[in-house]
């Protein structure tokens, strides 16, 4: 059999940290059955479902056009991180100001990625 190509470093990465928030997304479940105050783990899940739902789709279309390797990486590691500081908000007494810079981080994140997407493609209209 001849051997074929693999995903590139950078798609194995994205791969790598779509999973590791999917897997951060089904840890908040029985966190909330062993916590006091469930409520708060349930509203953690609902705002990762919004917020990962988006950018599973649009940094999957922005891998597709060939971005550069240090930039694709350092957006899913601060994206990753700012989901992180987002989930721990909810369980933990963080700073206000924190939790929305948290919150605008990911969310420019995607958008700019879904911006890098349409003008990537916009001749292909």
């Amino acid at each position: 059999m001849g051997s074929t190509a693999g995903p590139s470093s950078l798609m194995q990465s994205y791969y790598l940290y779509a999973a590791v928030l999917a897997l951060k997304l089904l840890a908040l479940a029985p966190l909330a059955a062993f916590m006091c105050n469930g409520d708060k783990v349930q509203r953690a899940n609902l705002s990762d479902l919004k917020n990962l739902t988006p950018f599973w789709l649009v940094a999957a279309l922005y891998m597709t056009t060939s971005p550069d390797e240090k930039t694709a990486l350092a957006l899913l590691r601060t994206f990753v991180a700012a989901r992180f500081v987002s989930a721990v908000s909810y369980v933990t007494k963080i700073p206000k100001c924190a939790i929305e810079l948290a919150f605008f981080v990911s969310f420019a994140i995607t958008c700019f990625m879904g911006g890098s997407v349409v003008y990537h493609y916009r001749n292909s209209v």
